[in-house]
């Protein structure tokens, strides 16, 4: 079973600020558009924030292969 992140811990986690991922969900952006409505808070699924990472990882050693 997944564990959910508060944004003060996904903030920590990305060291911004609460804001910035609240911006980031508004926006479309990731990690913060990862969020997810649960009753009245916004909550980040570890394994959604894991596969994320992982991508970013994969499309940088892309980019740096191809140079």
């Amino acid at each position: 079973m997944d564990r959910f992140y508060t944004v003060e811990e996904v903030a920590e986690r990305f060291r911004t600020s609460p804001a910035a991922i609240h911006t980031q969900r508004h926006r479309g952006v990731n990690p913060g558009a990862l969020g997810i409505k649960i009753l009245k808070r916004i909550l980040w699924r570890e394994s959604d924030l894991e596969e994320w990472i992982h991508e970013q990882a994969a499309e940088q050693h892309n980019v740096g292969a191809a140079s």
